[in-house]
């Protein structure tokens, strides 16, 4: 009911970027706009530096409802593998193709 009147009344308000919080742990999720991403290892304080600046940050809540692109299970790998410098090569590639296939 809350979300029609919001709608109706055109009260939405737009989130913001949420703090950044801790290097996440294995199983918890991360997002980037519409992108989500599971992490399936340890990260590297140094990947999450770099993740945080391209605009990553925690899942702020346990249930998110929120509709999102999810990218593969091996997206957070190959960026752990990935060395420094083609990480931005790397990161433009998986979310277009993400992007593409949710179309």
């Amino acid at each position: 009911m809350n979300d029609w009147l919001r709608t109706l009344f055109s009260i939405r308000t737009r989130r913001r970027t949420p703090a950044v919080g801790p290097v996440p742990a294995p199983g918890a999720s991360v997002e980037s706009g519409r992108f989500k991403m599971l992490i399936t290892g340890t990260m590297p304080h140094e990947l999450w530096e770099w993740m945080v600046l391209s605009g990553w940050r925690n899942v702020p809540v346990a249930k998110d409802r929120r509709a999102c692109v999810e990218l593969p299970e091996h997206a957070f790998r190959s960026l752990c593998q990935a060395a420094a410098a083609d990480r931005d090569v790397l990161h433009a590639r998986m979310l277009r193709e993400a992007a593409q296939s949710a179309i």
